[in-house]
């Protein structure tokens, strides 16, 4: 055998044998397992730069961010939310060969079809191997009556596992999900289960990303977050509860084997996982009212970008208002007191007019405000009517006197009203 010569017969191509290994695992759960340890492992890297109590801390915010996240992702596509398994079992093996075989038939149901598994006991029966696990799918619309090209993806593939002749017992389980009659729509009520439910569990992960992100920022939003991820996990196992059977689903094969169905894996993690994440919300919501800078030091955030807003803004309003009142009071007393001898002006133009302008109060300074404020609407006040026009160059001197007092009130933040600057100047119309 040369160097170019192995696995080669008569000078071809070098040819390999197909290996037929039976299908132990479902890719996409391996998959998503396969990605959670990898990122767990590159978080839990960075540990040992850590000091004190901060490693154990960051390693337990670690671990149950990412088992919430695992669990949402796995119940949502795993296919082990209801599961029936009989051993032992003597049925027909395929049509037109008349034989019967002893078998291990599963079912296990999922959010968006079934995998059924026929495993035979040996596996080595009538000179070939017996390990099949076939995926039949719901997903999409439910599609007309009958198995035509407009019906549903289940009756579709059910047809075409019939074509291929697969074995009977296979056919005889994905034949129950094909019924869509009266009270018989055992298809079309898990259809719907698993509708409802993976709609939940998709709106928790978006849930689960914003807790995450608020425990960096306000500790009560991001309870309140976790809140809504477990509500959202816990009614997708209701729901999957109540409205997948209107009639219990009994699949038999004789008397002492007939398949009963019970809640999986699946729906246990969903369960206990949404349940977690109640009992979580409450207890960081609890501490964050009793003992803010416990679970501030416990999240490694500051416990100040969590307060209400100072309160400064009343209080320099307030001192404004007090200084303009004491002016107020001194221009009136003088007004009064020398009103009769005070000459009145002669000219004025319209600088002079404006000027008195520079008097308006400074405008009020913001307060500090949080995280979340910043994006609330602005408090506007309502707009000040325009100032008076200016006097004209034919206008009499007390015309021209009665709009600079008006622009004056103007600038203190009044209406100007001619009959009240007549009171307060002490004389009558």
């Amino acid at each position: 055998m040369g160097l170019y010569t192995a696995f080669r017969k008569n000078g071809a191509p070098t040819f390999y044998e197909s290996v037929k290994t039976p299908f132990e695992a479902d890719i996409l759960e391996s998959g998503l397992i396969f990605c959670i340890v990898i990122l767990a492992f590159s978080f839990y890297i960075v540990l040992p730069g850590m000091r004190g109590k901060e490693v154990l801390f960051t390693f337990i915010r670690i671990t149950v961010s990412l088992f919430i996240g695992a669990s949402i992702l796995l119940s949502n596509f795993a296919m082990s939310w209801e599961e029936s398994v009989i051993t032992n079992t003597i049925t027909k093996y395929k049509a037109g060969t008349g034989k019967d075989i002893t078998a291990e038939i599963g079912l296990h149901i999922g959010l968006r079809g079934v995998n059924i598994t026929l495993k035979g006991e040996p596996e080595m029966q009538l000179n070939e191997t017996i390990n099949y696990n076939e995926h039949f799918s719901w997903e999409w619309r439910q599609g007309r009556l009958g198995f035509g090209p407009f019906a549903g993806r289940f009756a579709r593939e059910y047809r075409a596992a019939q074509f291929r002749g697969l074995p009977l017992p296979v056919l005889w389980i994905a034949e129950y999900f094909t019924f869509d009659g009266e009270g018989v729509r055992w298809g079309r009520f898990y259809r719907q289960a698993g509708w409802y439910t993976h709609i939940l569990l998709w709106t928790a992960f978006p849930l689960w990303v914003l807790a995450n992100i608020l425990f960096f920022v306000l500790l009560r939003y991001g309870a309140y977050m976790l809140l809504l991820t477990g509500i959202c996990m816990v009614s997708g196992n209701i729901i999957w509860a109540t409205v997948r059977n209107f009639n219990t689903l009994v699949i038999p094969f004789s008397a002492e084997h007939m398949m009963k169905f019970t809640f999986s894996s699946a729906f246990w993690l969903c369960l206990i996982t949404g349940i977690l994440c109640l009992i979580l919300g409450i207890v960081i919501y609890i501490l964050d009212l009793r003992w803010p800078r416990h679970i501030a030091t416990f999240f490694n955030v500051d416990v100040l970008q969590d307060s209400e807003e100072i309160q400064v803004e009343e209080i320099h309003a307030t001192e404004v208002e007090e200084n303009n009142d004491e002016d107020e009071d001194e221009d009136v007393e003088k007004r009064t007191n020398g009103a009769s001898n005070a000459p009145r002006p002669t000219t004025s133009n319209d600088d002079d007019i404006y000027d008195v302008r520079f008097d308006i109060p400074a405008p009020k300074m913001r307060s500090e405000r949080t995280f979340t404020q910043r994006f609330q609407k602005n408090r506007r006040k309502t707009k000040r009517p325009p100032p008076p026009p200016p006097p004209q160059e034919n206008s009499s001197e007390e015309e021209a006197y009665e709009n600079a007092e008006a622009v004056r009130f103007y600038a203190k933040g009044k209406r100007a009203n001619p009959r009240d600057v007549q009171l307060e100047m002490g004389t009558s119309a």
